[in-house]
């Protein structure tokens, strides 16, 4: 196996280029974590993975951040009140997710 960004010779089990520090993409991981429903970066608010109304958990599924820091951050903002207004007029602007469709029935 060789690296794709630096070309030198890679051991199988490497995770990293030990030449160029590159990530090596091996066929040997079995794990891929799963993907969001909504990567695309449209900001909705997810049916799952909501504490109050989903707005912190929009923002950081549209833009991929951690969804903890994202509700420390709008924690520590609502303190000054003007943050929580802002949280409220989210709460009315940002769309719903739709409800994904059933499977058909055989």
């Amino acid at each position: 196996m060789f690296c794709t960004r630096c070309g030198s010779k890679l051991e199988p089990t490497a995770r990293f280029c030990s030449s160029c520090g590159a990530p090596v993409a091996s066929a040997s991981s079995a794990y891929a974590p799963p993907s969001p429903p909504y990567t695309d970066g449209r900001l909705v608010r997810p049916r799952n993975n909501r504490m109050i109304a989903g707005v912190c958990a929009a923002f950081a599924q549209a833009y991929g951040w951690d969804v903890a820091i994202v509700r420390i951050v709008v924690a520590v903002l609502c303190l000054t009140g003007v943050s929580a207004l802002a949280y409220v007029i989210a709460w009315i602007i940002i769309p719903e997710e739709p409800f994904a469709p059933l499977p058909p029935q055989n």
